[in-house]
């Protein structure tokens, strides 16, 4: 199972506490499922006190760079050994 590095950008790093975690996951599932069950619960309790209505999801708010390439022009998410799983939180402007 490869040991990869999750990354936590901008403003995850001070709504979660964490910079980087090494995990050892063989799947993107597998790194979606550390990363909600591991900072879920700090997230949503962030989020309610910010009076957030809705059941918030740090993944389904981020965007997802494998070593740089957003995991969703991916054909196929694999990871190797040190490979670089970077979370941003996804903006909207006007």
């Amino acid at each position: 199972m490869p040991a990869i590095n999750i990354n936590f950008i901008g403003p995850w790093r001070v709504l979660l506490g964490a910079r980087t975690v090494a995990v050892n996951v063989e799947s993107i599932d597998e790194a979606r499922d550390y990363v909600e069950t591991k900072f879920g619960p700090v997230f949503e309790k962030k989020i309610k006190s910010m009076k957030v209505g809705k059941k918030q999801s740090i993944w389904d708010n981020s965007n997802i760079l494998l070593n740089g390439t957003n995991i969703k022009l991916l054909n196929k998410v694999t990871f190797k050994e040190g490979d670089k799983l970077d979370l941003l939180p996804r903006v909207a402007g006007g």
